[in-house]
């Protein structure tokens, strides 16, 4: 384990500037620098750095930390290996506990052969005008060539005894780069092929995959296993598409190195493809820990639908609330490779558009060469679809696929098929009489994603949040924090607009105090605007100011009892404010959450649907998968300030 002392130790070295500065320009202005926040879409700068206090903060999407949170964040690393990272960029040695660093394995030293001989096959590619020629009558501009690390191994047997030292034989032999003959005799494993690196997450090189010019069989060859590199795991172009993929929130699947490079070029950073192999659970697995969404492009011939069908059967046991899968499939004929070429960027991301969701493609693929208007037929086909839906780890996934499924053989209800794979019925969703209506979401500063119309059922029947327990804490919160009430204003609007509980009024009446000018026109909401962040020595004599003036303009008001549980409440708990920032988070999110699961299960229970009503059914489980994504995020981050505060 990492020593404390160096985490520490490291952070105040590490000057956040420079980190961010080397991965998204900034801009000084004042004590912060700023820029457009690379961690969601927007036009205008509202990412902050200040070098001074060694934090970050998004005052669009909330994101915010330290050096190493930013790392983990911007390249999708863990936690040791973004301090590892960090650690290597300021020149310090990381120290683990009982004081000393961690011994050097063999598998550093195998990545420092593997980059020295990349560099050796770039300067040959780099002098062979027959492999520069060859990919760039393929199509490649010379900066995508540089940005995948391409090179070239000549055609002799021994052109890597003139890179390493008698000595480091052993390791290129461990490293895959030479092998021995029936005779003893040692030589390149490599001749004669273009060179494509392949890197890990961390960006270290750790095997090849290397590529004929001259037709010859097999096309490609790759590394075979080593202790730093396992060809059914790794995945082609990871670490290039890392901030693609984080960007787009997508990840795209293809065949073949080729195929990854021409999209990348292309504008479609975020392609990668398996190492020669079939597509196995460890890729997908590793995909959905940096994406929700999973896009496989397969070609439309009978070998492509075959792969898309393993890729299905591997990804139903993976796939949780908030993630996806979709497929895209080629014309005849055709790679992404040569689609990109004679048809265009937009094409294929028109493609990716109509891509099928996995549940479409499910029923498409079983429902193959049968008529489920034929008994026979769709018992084959209920009896096929059942080790597939028992296998989905996603309740809501295995929902819809059970709706789904149902609709496809013409049954009335879902409750059929779900007694017959085994799942209960759903109970019936509670009666009321008030609906969504046609209202906007107004999830407050930070939440346009969810800045779309109420989705109409057909139903008419939704569920009020519940009172007290929950809305205490989101009081205890606002009187602890006052800032936090402007934060969540619009989010608090919208889920309390139909609540008659008394704690729902003196919500509203904080932040009808916090905005309230005074005879000169100032406002609370002006003051806390200026306090210092969180690290800052005077935030909490600042912040004590603030308490006061609040509690005492509502106790003045002879509101008493409740706003004095909650002060004493927050008091007791000292919960931090990032803490309490997530926790209204979560507490909104899981009130909205409630409300589009009833609706959800009313048009589950209500039979056959017609389009519009599976459209609402679609939209639903999508909001819903995106809700259960942010409380699982936020739980994430409480938990983390928690276990922070009591190694403190």
């Amino acid at each position: 384990m990492i020593a404390q002392s160096f985490i520490k130790e490291l952070l105040d070295r590490a000057d956040i500037y420079e980190v961010v500065n080397r991965r998204v320009p900034l801009q000084q202005k004042g004590a912060s620098a700023w820029a457009c926040c690379p961690f969601h879409n927007e036009k205008s700068p509202s990412f902050s750095v200040n070098r001074e206090r060694g934090f970050y903060h998004c005052f669009g999407c909330g994101e915010h930390g330290n050096a190493i949170s930013f790392l983990m964040k911007y390249e999708n690393l863990p936690f040791v290996d973004a301090v590892e990272k960090l650690a290597s960029e300021f020149s310090m040695q990381v120290r683990y506990e009982g004081g000393a660093p961690k011994p050097k394995s063999g598998k550093p030293r195998l990545s420092e052969i593997m980059l020295r001989a990349m560099e050796f096959y770039r300067d040959k590619f780099n002098s062979d005008k027959f492999s520069q020629d060859y990919l760039h009558d393929r199509g490649l501009k010379d900066e995508t060539i540089e940005r995948f690390g391409i090179g070239f191994s000549p055609d002799a047997w021994h052109n890597l005894d003139a890179v390493f030292t008698p000595d480091l034989k052993p390791l290129l032999l461990e490293a895959g780069l030479q092998r021995t003959g029936q005779s003893g005799n040692v030589y390149d494993f490599f001749r004669n092929r273009l060179m494509f690196p392949i890197r890990n997450i961390r960006g270290q090189v750790i095997a090849f995959s290397a590529r004929t010019m001259i037709g010859e069989e097999p096309k490609y060859i790759n590394t075979g296993d080593t202790p730093i590199f396992t060809k059914g795991s790794e995945v082609f172009g990871l670490y290039e598409a890392r901030k693609s993929i984080q960007d787009k929130k997508r990840v795209i699947v293809v065949e073949g190195q080729m195929d990854v490079i021409q999209l990348s070029q292309a504008g479609f950073g975020e392609a990668c493809a398996p190492l020669g192999t079939a597509i196995r659970a460890e890729h997908i697995e590793r995909l959905l820990k940096m994406t929700d969404h999973v896009i496989f492009s397969f070609d439309g011939d009978a070998a492509g639908r075959k792969a898309a069908k393993r890729a299905m059967d591997l990804s139903l046991p993976l796939l949780d609330d908030a993630q996806k899968v979709s497929f895209v499939f080629l014309p005849e004929g055709e790679d992404p490779d040569s689609l990109v070429k004679k048809s265009g960027a937009p094409a294929f991301e028109e493609m990716l558009k109509k891509a099928l969701p996995l549940s479409s493609y499910l029923i498409e693929a079983l429902s193959q060469g049968l008529d489920l208007a034929v008994l026979e037929d769709r018992n084959a086909f209920i009896e096929e679809a059942s080790p597939l839906v028992r296998k989905t780890k996603s309740p809501l996934l295995r929902d819809g696929l059970i709706e789904r499924l149902s609709t496809a053989v013409g049954y009335k209800n879902s409750d059929e098929l779900r007694k017959y794979f085994g799942f209960p019925v759903l109970p019936p969703a509670p009666q009321r009489t008030n609906s969504f209506g046609n209202q906007s979401y107004g999830f407050g500063r930070g939440y346009d994603r969810y800045k779309q119309p109420r989705i109409p059922t057909s139903t008419g029947r939704s569920i009020p949040p519940k009172a007290d327990a929950p809305l205490m804490a989101l009081l205890r919160n606002f009187l602890r924090f006052p800032q936090l009430a402007l934060e969540f204003e619009g989010m608090l609007a919208e889920q309390l607009s139909e609540s008659n509980s008394p704690v729902s009024e003196l919500l509203f009446k904080v932040i009808e105090r916090v905005t309230h000018e005074d005879e000169s026109g100032h406002t609370l909401a002006q003051f806390l605007a200026d306090l210092p962040g969180p690290a800052d020595e005077n935030f909490e004599k600042e912040m004590d100011s603030a308490r006061s003036m609040i509690s005492t303009f509502l106790l003045e008001e002879g509101i008493d009892s409740v706003i004095r549980k909650g002060l004493s409440q927050g008091q007791i708990l000292q919960t931090p404010l990032e803490a309490a920032r997530l926790e209204c988070r979560r507490i909104l999110f899981q009130m909205e959450l409630n409300r589009v699961e009833v609706q959800r299960r009313a048009l589950s229970t209500k039979g056959n649907l017609d389009d519009a009503d599976r459209k609402v059914f679609r939209d639903l489980m999508q909001l819903d998968q995106d809700l259960q994504k942010e409380i699982k995020s936020i739980d994430a981050g409480i938990n983390d300030i928690l276990l922070r505060k009591r190694e403190k």
